[in-house]
């Protein structure tokens, strides 16, 4: 079982700042409080100060960023995105909802798998087929490698949902963590980009977007805050006027369910806020 902490920290400062002859983008957060982000950013001009101070060379920029590493409590040479989004609702220890940079709400995991499809699976001869215009329908061949995973493991929760540009897959069960093998088998059979694997081992969890993107409702964008203490304030009227724009939109439907039901905790909240229940053909 997967026992990590989400990069989420609730409170959180960034700035740009002129060091030298450059703008540098400083960043501070905390997991305790917002005294501490400070001192964090604070920490962050520092090292670039320093850097900047002399004619940056490979062996100093290394030492740079080994620095900075250490000041975000990174190990080795291994990279973790932190994510500085507003929290919208805490549901439990395993589940956060942020507000991401375009003003969508998203869901952060660590206990439901969710991951977007855009390229359906298909054989070598599936690709020959459709040269021809006679190929399998990708929704219908998503099917089928659902229908196959669901033969091997019955007691895995499945569900596939239609987005604006493809699906959606959740997963839930017995070996369904972020640093198994069983996901890294599954994403591989179910097409899932690789690039979003790795971004969910370094954010420390999965993310699945639960409200429409604002340009699909012709909204401008969501404005920016500096620190976490002020993104409410901030982003107030731009958020009143995109809930009122997300009333009766959808973000995806449901299209076919395997294994076990799943029922009440994050899968059933995905699916209120998402707008499954509305059936809408327009997804936004």
């Amino acid at each position: 079982m997967y026992h990590g902490t989400m990069n989420i920290p609730p409170y959180w400062v960034r700035k740009e700042q002129r060091i030298g002859d450059y703008t540098c983008r400083l960043t501070g957060f905390s997991h305790s409080s917002m005294q501490a982000a400070w001192k964090m950013l604070q920490q962050h001009a520092d090292i670039m100060q320093k850097f900047f101070a002399a004619t940056p060379t490979e062996a100093s920029a290394q030492r740079m960023r080994a620095a900075l590493r250490k000041l975000r409590g990174q190990d080795g040479d291994t990279y973790e995105a932190c994510l500085l989004e507003p929290v919208w609702r805490t549901v439990d220890a395993a589940n956060v909802i942020t507000r991401n940079r375009y003003g969508a709400l998203v869901v952060n995991s660590t206990d439901t798998c969710f991951a977007d499809v855009d390229t359906a699976p298909a054989s070598l001869w599936e690709m020959v087929k459709g040269l021809f215009g006679a190929g399998t329908p990708p929704e219908r061949r998503l099917l089928d490698v659902m229908r196959q995973i669901h033969a091997e493991l019955p007691k895995l929760s499945m569900r596939l949902y239609r987005t604006a540009k493809g699906w959606r897959v959740l997963l839930s069960g017995e070996g369904v963590e972020l640093d198994s093998s069983l996901v890294d088998t599954l994403f591989r059979r179910l097409h899932v980009d690789p690039l979003y694997r790795d971004l969910c081992r370094k954010q420390a969890c999965w993310r699945a977007r639960l409200t429409p993107k604002p340009w699909r409702l012709h909204l401008p964008r969501c404005p920016q805050a500096e620190c976490s203490e002020d993104a409410a304030s901030v982003q107030a009227e731009w958020v009143r006027e995109y809930e009122n724009a997300c009333e009766g939109r959808a973000v995806c439907r449901l299209v076919e369910s395997f294994g076990p039901r799943l029922q009440g905790g994050i899968p059933e909240l995905h699916d209120e806020l998402t707008g499954v229940h509305l059936h809408r053909d327009t997804l936004a």
